[in-house]
């Protein structure tokens, strides 16, 4: 059971980062997070439906996903579907059961879930935030990568709220594709992978190799990326790719699967993904 008070229901980013300040108070935009995690803790939270951060556009060629958009509306989202083979859109349908993806928030999914297989293809889509925070009583924002965030998250959230995130033009054209597994088709992913590449002429010109749930967040295979830069996709090439997705992992065991199974899982997805991207 949650321990709410009290909502507060901002008009202006500016309030919102206010009260953000206040203690044992939470941001809301769809409440699913909140509701998932059980916070006890929380006794305020502050609503974010009122600030107009729910939207999908274009600027140029990138695409801006507001922070409280929910899940169900990227999913359904034709300028999501049109961005790199449509992998972002894919992601926020397999996210949640369908009750859970109306109410869902881009923002709120990242926090909660930064190892998932929506923040794995964001991931893979060199994504990037903007957080806003307060100074002197003037809202700043700043930009950041999606793998800065997480690696610094306990220093870049407090106090600060995600607006928006920016998908870059350079990866719509790149050709991507997400693999799983799950106990069930209905379950929760144990290990993702999201493989983005941009090919020319079979060969690999540029490469995103993300993995889930092998770490406590969000995970970019660096070296398995080196492998098949400038490579074209061969049974060998393919193999070392997934033999060094694995570098460097060390997941946390749980009952949904050991540590080595989620490692061995890692190289096996990447291996299926790279397979895929090469028909």
């Amino acid at each position: 059971m949650l321990n709410l008070q009290t909502i507060h229901k901002p008009t202006t980013l500016a309030e919102a980062l206010q009260l953000l300040h206040e203690p044992d108070t939470a941001l809301m935009a769809g409440g699913a997070a909140l509701i998932s995690e059980k916070r006890r803790d929380v006794r305020a939270v502050i609503d974010l439906s009122a600030l107009e951060l729910s939207f999908i556009e274009t600027r140029g060629d990138d695409l801006v996903i507001g922070a409280t958009t929910t899940l169900a509306t990227v999913a359904d989202s034709e300028l999501a579907r049109g961005m790199a083979d449509g992998v972002i859109a894919q992601a926020a349908q397999q996210t949640h059961a369908n009750i859970l993806r109306n109410q869902a928030s881009v923002g709120g999914t990242m926090i909660a879930e930064p190892d998932g297989i929506f923040s794995v293809a964001l991931c893979a889509l060199d994504t990037r935030l903007t957080l806003a925070t307060l100074k002197d009583s003037r809202v700043e924002t700043m930009n950041v990568s999606l793998a800065d965030f997480f690696a610094q998250r306990a220093t870049r959230l407090p106090n600060r709220i995600i607006t928006e995130i920016m998908i870059p033009a350079s990866a719509r054209a790149r050709r991507a594709r997400i693999e799983t597994v799950a106990r069930t088709p209905r379950d929760q992913a144990i290990v993702s992978v999201c493989a983005a590449l941009e090919m020319e002429r079979g060969v690999v010109r540029a490469a995103a190799l993300a993995l889930g749930g092998a770490a406590e967040t969000a995970w970019r295979a660096q070296d398995a990326e080196r492998e098949i830069l400038n490579q074209a996709l061969t049974e060998e090439i393919i193999r070392r790719a997934a033999l060094a997705a694995a570098n460097g992992l060390n997941p946390r065991g749980d009952f949904r699967g050991s540590a080595e199974y989620r490692i061995e899982m890692a190289r096996v997805l990447t291996a299926r993904a790279l397979r895929g991207l090469r028909a």
